[in-house]
């Protein structure tokens, strides 16, 4: 396996909850669909309860979470926050590194970032992009934005080359597939094609829908897994 994608364990812990526990405790996950998925990433300590007894299989995922544990799933550093340079985002925010990162890798889509712009500055050591709008980290992810940032992550973490690799996406079959946004709908492709994400049961991907706890850690096995 390459390096980089061995997933940083406590980076992932810490993005899902507050409160390690084995999967065993977990009192409201009995006969959920992502059961066992969710028993063996806790077992090994990739993601962890809101509580001592408790998972939220079914409560949500904001972006800077999703963000945080793509990134780990993918072996994707970190950078310094910068001042200036992070959108809206503050230093003490806890997750400012990541969402740093995600600029500075062009891992965050404009559609993601409200009122976005893009100014370039040249000084004595060249040029660089300094980005300006709202990014709303906190606000609970879509089914399409987790898809985006799981397939961005994970071909960013295999490196160059990467899509001369990976399966060649094709058409969509759900029968929502029309309601995807027009900048998502190649994520969503690629992210099928590569496993990372599936459709709901009714037969439709429900891009608009608030992402889950539990589809959270689906995706991040997928991902761990390829």
């Amino acid at each position: 396996m390459n390096i980089r994608r061995i997933i940083t364990a406590s980076a992932l812990a810490a993005a899902v909850s507050v409160t390690t526990v084995m999967a065993a405790g977990f009192t409201d996950t009995r006969g959920h669909w992502a059961e066992s998925i969710i028993d063996e990433l806790a077992d090994k300590g990739i993601v962890s309860g809101v509580s001592a007894d408790k998972f939220n299989p079914d409560g949500t995922v904001t972006r800077a979470e999703f963000y945080r544990m793509a990134f780990g799933a993918a072996g994707i550093d970190t950078v310094p926050y910068r001042e200036g340079e992070c959108l809206n985002i503050k230093e003490s925010a806890w997750y400012a590194d990541t969402v740093q990162s995600a600029l500075d890798r062009g891992l965050i889509p404009e559609a993601m970032i409200e009122d976005y712009s893009v100014e370039v500055v040249t000084g004595e050591d060249g040029s660089k992009a300094v980005y300006g709008g709202t990014f709303d980290a906190e606000k609970a992810i879509t089914r399409e934005e987790m898809a985006y940032v799981a397939q961005a992550a994970y071909q960013y973490g295999l490196g160059e080359g990467a899509l001369d690799v990976l399966p060649t996406p094709e058409d969509l079959e759900f029968t929502d597939t029309p309601s995807i946004s027009t900048w998502a709908v190649k994520a969503v492709q690629h992210a099928y094609a590569n496993g990372l994400v599936t459709g709901m049961g009714d037969g439709t991907f429900g891009p608009h829908s608030t992402a889950t706890r539990a589809q959270a850690a689906t995706i991040i096995k997928n991902m761990i897994d390829r």
